[in-house]
């Protein structure tokens, strides 16, 4: 097997440093359900009024854009933030 570019290893590392979160607009939620019921990782549930969230656990969103791709409403977008840990090579 080949050696990895040095661009592919740069590309590797900032995926490394990345996490993902589904930021629901509740202005856009109907709560249908339909993102708490596909996510693989069963980190989305309804809040207090009704909408449905991801709740924060020791499992961070994996970016599948499940959620995001099955809500009707389009009331999901999945953003990307930098871990505060640092990986060594």
């Amino acid at each position: 097997m080949p050696e990895t570019t040095p661009n592919l290893r740069k590309k590797i590392k900032e995926l490394m440093n990345l996490t993902y979160r589904a930021i629901t607009d509740l202005s856009k939620c109907k709560s249908c359900g339909t993102c708490v019921k596909f996510c693989p990782l069963k980190i989305r549930e309804f809040n207090s009024e009704g909408k449905a969230i991801t709740i924060k656990n020791d499992k961070s969103c994996g970016g599948c854009s499940v959620c995001y791709k099955r809500c009707p409403q389009n009331a999901i977008k999945l953003i990307s933030i930098k871990k505060d840990i640092n990986i060594q090579k």
